[in-house]
């Protein structure tokens, strides 16, 4: 009996340890989650619009609200969310725009009798992008026609419409705007994202030149484009256009065909008089917009292929282009002194892993995704004008992966100085990692 109950005793006692020492190796066998970036998948970009959004807190409220539509994840893949922030107005009424649309389509028709350039009103902000040059001189450039029409559309401008467009560009986008947006694709893109883009109102205008950008670099199939409440006939994939939007459609009033046909059609609604924002009217629960804008972005999102990726992702990336031929180098101080350049790719904390030396860029170093390796303190960028870039000018992008706007910074390439300038090269930005209260890490650039 004894003996008896000691095997038995001993054979529970040896189903415990088996079971014990099973459930201690699956532990063993997770890792601990030390990602501090998510895996590859889709990005959905928004392009802003003026009337509702024209502030960056406005902005967030859409890209937030799209969000909360489409999910984190399609297919099993995570879908990330970043802005792509214009400022093309500030205070800004549908009188304005309807004003300065009047006049361009009737100038445009006394050159253009087909009426094609008259819808064509991304030409207009084109001719507005570039602060760096006068007026008349940005409206040669753009439409490259005779003096005297160029003349006789900036006089029309001027006198009749002055206050609209004083008004609709009170802040105009700049040649820093469009780098912005190109610098977010270029790097997207060299990370290997599929690319969904959604546009509102003006941010329609933005979204064709960034999708015309964009589409050579990761392929047709990696990219597609939503128009909401599109303030142009130009379009770059499918569109939804309220017929009680009556910012949109009052530019209908000027030009026949100058803007998409109608394919949505509301109820009309207190919250938002004007049927035309994005949250008040286009996803309000209460109507079919919603899920309309549902439907095209998952249908959207379904015929999108991963492009061939170049580069890795970071808990913050670093991306320079410059605007021709030359060799315009990048150059990473970390916090511990390893400097990170062409002749010294891995860091103790990142990595240059794209390096152009023929023209345009990118270079791009991004920091590990790995908690356990990672530095605190300051990285310092900075770029030299290795060779044959004297006169171009760079731009340098931080980005995140815990999310916020990236910082695009433009300057002057300097003199070239080949490798005399490795040592000092002229700095830009400087990033600042550190771990907050709840020991979560934190980058922030400036």
């Amino acid at each position: 009996m004894n003996n008896q109950w000691t095997l038995t005793q001993f054979l529970r006692l040896s189903l415990n340890i088996l079971c014990l020492t099973a459930s201690v190796n699956a532990v063993a066998q997770t890792p601990p989650d030390t990602s501090l970036c998510t895996a590859k998948g889709y990005t959905v970009g928004f392009f802003n619009g003026v009337w509702n959004t024209n502030t960056q807190d406005g902005a967030l409220s859409g890209l937030n609200a799209l969000k909360a539509l489409i999910g984190d994840t399609h297919k099993a893949e995570p879908v990330e969310y970043t802005l792509f922030y214009n400022n093309t107005g500030s205070t800004v009424g549908a009188t304005g725009a309807q004003d300065v649309a009047e006049v361009f389509i009737q100038r445009a028709l006394e050159f253009d009798a087909s009426g094609e350039l008259g819808k064509r009103f991304e030409y207009l902000w084109e001719a507005a992008s570039d602060g760096d040059k006068p007026f008349f001189t940005r409206l040669w450039n753009t439409f490259a026609a005779e003096a005297s029409i160029i003349d006789g559309l900036y006089s029309a401008i001027v006198t009749k419409s002055m206050a609209g467009w004083s008004l609709l560009l009170s802040d105009p986008p700049t040649s820093v705007n469009y780098a912005e947006h190109r610098l977010q694709l270029e790097s997207l893109a060299a990370e290997g994202q599929k690319l969904l883009l959604v546009a509102h109102s003006q941010g329609n205008l933005f979204v064709n030149p960034a999708f015309d950008f964009v589409k050579p670099k990761v392929g047709s199939a990696s990219v597609a484009v939503v128009h909401i409440a599109p303030a142009s006939v130009t379009l770059r994939g499918e569109w939804l256009l309220a017929d009680i939007d009556i910012v949109i459609n009052g530019l209908r009033t000027q030009g026949v065909g100058s803007v998409p046909a109608i394919n949505l059609f509301l109820p009309t609604s207190r919250s938002d008089l004007s049927g035309h924002t994005l949250n008040g009217t286009y996803l309000d629960a209460t109507r079919s917009g919603r899920a309309r804008v549902l439907s095209m972005s998952q249908t959207a999102l379904d015929g999108l292929q991963s492009p061939t990726a170049i580069a890795s992702r970071g808990f913050f990336t670093a991306t320079l282009t410059w605007n021709g031929s030359g060799d315009v180098d990048l150059h990473t101080f970390e916090p511990t002194g390893r400097h990170v350049y062409y002749q010294s790719l891995a860091g103790n904390s990142g990595f240059l892993d794209v390096d152009n030396t023929v023209a345009n860029g990118p270079e791009h170093y991004y920091a590990t995704c790995d908690a356990t390796k990672i530095e605190t303190g300051v990285y310092r960028f900075g770029i030299n004008n290795y060779s044959s870039a004297t006169g171009r000018t760079a731009t340098l992008q931080i980005s995140f992966a815990q999310g916020g706007q990236p910082l695009t910074k433009q300057l002057d390439v300097g003199p070239e100085l080949g490798s005399s300038g490795n040592a000092s090269p002229i700095p830009v930005v400087i990033v600042t990692v550190s771990k907050d209260t709840n020991g979560k890490f934190v980058a922030v650039a400036n």
